[in-house]
């Protein structure tokens, strides 16, 4: 048998073994917790030594008595020898007696004792033999032995080497589950409890499961973690090895029921009860005690509980008091865990057989929860007006109300439907949080960002006991919304925070959010994330329209980066996509993109015209579009270029109106923007300087560039060099190749000549000479990528990537791209230096 990451050990042990030849006995005892390898230890051991032509004694120890040869006195062997005595913590008292004499009379003989024995038994036994002996301690293999072992990360395992060799047994539970018992014997019970309670289970908990006094449990706690099987810190409890607890919970199914009503009846967290009630048969404890908690596990958990919602519905018969009740938690259950469709056939069969007035408005409540998420809010009206009565809804229907009629921008409608909420909302968190969303709502039209924010600050003490994801989810979603108008780079965390719950949910929220999320991506410079979610929301169904957005942002990276074709090959794409629920939250900027891009393939009318169509066929300037502030200042150079001052002017005049005293970006855009009216460089660059400290590194570079050409201009060459550096070093960080080169051509047009573009003392070869995409493109190279596949990765063209290639092979001096490879490899492990 291979033994694997015991160098340090093998070396003792033949050490010890070379004195004993010597004349030099000794007696080392070698502890360990079980499972560590002891006994493959000692066996490779004792099979080297006799290999080399040395004497071996296996000294067996006899269950349950512990007798040895050794309990009737010392033993005497020809020597030089190598007696081996493993299970030592098995071992009768007359054995540990014997290997104390021989301890002191073995320092001059040709003897090696060898014992082994598990390091927490008992340890007060074994304290004054450890102190005559030499003693070894077997720790957990490393990271780099249990790779070699088994050929990959396997962290779960502790470095355990047994459990290690039994992680591709086909009956793997069985087996570990059979070791970790047979060590904890009679505690074996408590061990399966722990492993069943999950981390960090406390000491009463498993004391009411195991049904024993807590005395009794904490030293049967004692006792597993002598044998190194559990970890107890301040009463509580969790087993060792991540795979021996979850090995324990696969074959200790038939204790969930148990520990499911132990937990019940200490009031624990109902999703802790559930998480046991799922893998239990279901009985009528389990059904009354799921009517009484079925509405909240629904929201907050509902992918732990639908299937057993489910299995409950199925079991009650149709005159069962509670079968309406865990029926609408199912209905609200698969709303929340993504089962749109299921949820809609669920709550419209319930609906049919007439429940009564609470359940009804629950069924209802789902089916207008899914118009609103699929951003339906006029088929959420008509499915509301069902309940209507005198004009009339309940409080928590009202406020879904409220959300339908802003769907169709029914502000009016939405603020009626608040005012008849407003009542309940002292005592409802749900229909509180809800109207805190309507004030964010109400003050974010009215450009008081600030008011808003402060609503949502309240609403954020209400997300952990709301318990409805779709109105923390349009708390989350109007934060996202005021964050980004005033472009806070918080905006990302908070983007985050809304993830799972976009995840958990589908229909339009991840869409929706993987489009925010790209749009802010860009703005803040983080180009790769932006084409990651791009990626990502190309994946899902476009129902709702936001295939037009996502390819026009495509399309301005990859236009910024100098792949020509890509980009407009998306903007073709992204006008086929227009359409759908959201197409006017994103539609000025698809528009602004065509613009762009026939400016940058020299067909200025034509940009020229798609400006002029923005500002006058369209009401895009008269809301708040976070998307135009990042755009407003290309649109005023494209104006500028034309000849057309007249319309920059009234880009200008409506930027103004986006303007709030704290949305620091709009603030420096119209600063940008007015610069570049006036040719006024001051402005220009205390723009770029705001703007890069707002964290938005492509807006900045374009101000700083603009700076260096009026400074051109004017025949200041050294001040247009330092504008200019500063908009190259946003550029290279960027790898926006065209905008690098567009405005070099620039600046030469006044007779400026730049140095090598880039950082101000980046060499012409090395590491350090290779641009961001450059070495982008050999990281993927490293990884083996294709030159497909790494264009499809960064979603630029193939010939794009076959230029990044040549070019740092060049750089790099590499022959082929299996050298880059390898340098980049080298390099790596070097530090990147």
């Amino acid at each position: 048998m291979e033994i694997f990451g015991r160098d340090e050990s093998f070396r003792l042990l033949e050490e010890a073994t070379a004195a004993a030849r010597a004349g030099r006995g000794a007696l080392v005892v070698v502890r360990a917790d079980p499972g560590m390898g002891i006994t493959a230890l000692l066996d490779a051991h004792c099979a080297a030594a006799r290999d080399s032509g040395m004497r071996t004694h296996r000294l067996p120890v006899l269950v349950p008595s512990g007798r040895t040869p050794l309990s009737t006195g010392p033993v005497s062997w020809d020597e030089p020898a190598l007696v081996v005595l493993d299970d030592l913590h098995r071992a009768d008292d007359d054995t540990l007696l014997a290997l104390h004499e021989l301890a002191e009379q073995v320092a001059d003989r040709s003897l090696l004792i060898l014992a082994g024995r598990h390091r927490g038994a008992t340890p007060e036994r074994f304290a004054a033999l450890d102190r005559s002996a030499t003693t070894h301690d077997l720790e957990p293999l490393d990271a780099a032995a249990v790779r070699a072992m088994t050929g990959a990360e396997v962290a779960e395992a502790g470095g355990n080497p047994w459990l290690l060799s039994r992680l591709t047994a086909p009956d793997r539970a069985a087996q570990v589950t059979g070791w970790a018992t047979g060590l904890a014997g009679d505690d074996a019970g408590v061990l399966r409890y722990a492993s069943l309670l999950g981390e960090r289970a406390s000491v009463d908990e498993l004391a009411s499961v195991a049904e024993r006094s807590p005395a009794e449990v904490l030293a049967a706690i004692r006792r597993l973690a002598a044998l190194g099987l559990v970890v107890e810190v301040d009463g509580r409890v969790s087993v060792r090895y991540p795979l021996l607890r979850d090995d324990l919970v696969a074959t200790s199914a038939g204790l969930r029921g148990t520990v499911a009503r132990a937990l019940a009846s200490r009031d624990a967290a109902p999703e802790d009860v559930a998480a046991h009630l799922v893998h239990a048969p279901l009985d009528s404890r389990v059904v009354n005690w799921l009517a009484e908690h079925a509405e909240r596990l629904a929201a907050e958990h509902p992918l732990l509980v639908v299937d057993l919602l489910a299995r409950a519905a199925d079991r009650l018969p149709p005159g069962h008091p509670e079968r309406h009740r865990i029926g609408a938690s199912l209905a609200e259950a698969q709303l929340w865990s993504g089962r749109t469709e299921q949820a809609r056939r669920s709550a419209g069969t319930g609906l049919v057989v007439r429940p009564d007035e609470q359940v009804r408005h629950r069924l209802r409540a789902v089916l207008a929860k899914i118009a609103i998420g699929e951003f339906d809010g006029a088929g959420a009206i008509e499915i509301l007006d069902a309940e209507r009565e005198e004009g009339k809804l309940p409080a928590r229907l009202a406020v879904l109300d409220g959300l339908a009629r802003f769907l169709i921008a029914d502000l009016d409608g939405m603020q009626r439907a608040a005012e008849q909420a407003a009542p309940a909302a002292p005592h409802d968190p749900i229909v509180e949080l809800s109207l805190l969303n309507f004030e964010a709502i109400a003050l974010s039209f009215q450009r008081d960002f600030t008011g808003a924010l402060a609503a949502l600050d309240r609403a954020e003490a209400l997300l952990s006991v709301a318990e409805d994801p779709l109105q923390r989810g349009w708390a989350l979603f109007m934060r996202v919304v005021a964050l980004d108008i005033t472009q806070d780079i918080r905006v990302l965390d908070v983007l985050e925070r809304g993830r799972p719950l976009a995840e958990q949910v589908g229909m339009g929220m991840l869409p929706l959010l993987r489009t925010g999320a790209a749009v802010i991506a860009y703005n803040f410079g983080r180009w790769d994330d932006s084409l990651a979610e791009i990626r990502a929301a190309a994946e899902l169904p476009d129902l709702y329209g936001l295939g037009g957005p996502q390819h026009a942002i495509a399309a301005l990276i990859l236009l910024q980066r100098g792949d020509l074709p890509a980009a407009q090959l998306h903007i073709e794409l992204a006008e086929k996509e227009l359409g759908g629920p959201l197409r006017h939250l994103y539609d000025s900027l698809i528009n602004c993109a065509r613009a762009i891009i026939a400016e940058a393939v020299g067909d200025i009318d034509k940009a020229l015209g798609l400006v002029r169509n923005l500002v006058e066929g369209s009401d895009v300037w008269d809301r708040d579009d976070p998307a135009m502030t990042p755009v407003a200042a290309p649109l005023v150079r494209i104006a500028l270029a034309g000849g057309d001052r007249e319309l920059a002017q009234v880009l200008l005049d409506q930027l103004r109106n986006f303007q709030t005293d704290e949305s620091a970006e709009p603030y420096s855009a119209v600063l940008y923007c007015q610069g570049l009216i006036d040719g006024d460089v001051d402005l220009l660059l205390g723009a770029a300087k705001n703007l890069a400290d707002a964290g938005l590194p492509m807006a900045a570079a374009n101000a700083a560039e603009d700076a260096a050409v009026a400074l051109a201009a004017s025949g200041k060459t050294a001040e247009a060099k330092a504008a200019d550096q500063i908009a190259i070093d946003h550029y290279a960080n960027l790898a926006a190749d065209r905008e690098i080169n567009r405005s070099g051509a620039a600046l030469r047009s006044y007779g400026v000549r730049r140095g090598a573009t880039g950082s101000r003392d980046r060499p012409k070869h090395g590491w350090g000479s290779l641009t961001a995409a450059e070495l982008r493109v050999a990281e993927l190279v490293a990884q083996g990528l294709t030159n497909r596949e790494v264009a499809e990765r960064l979603v630029v063209s193939v010939r794009t990537v076959d230029s990044h290639v040549a070019r740092a092979r060049t750089k790099l001096g590499c022959a082929s791209r299996v050298e880059l490879a390898v340098k980049f490899g080298e390099w790596v492990k070097e530090g990147r230096e």
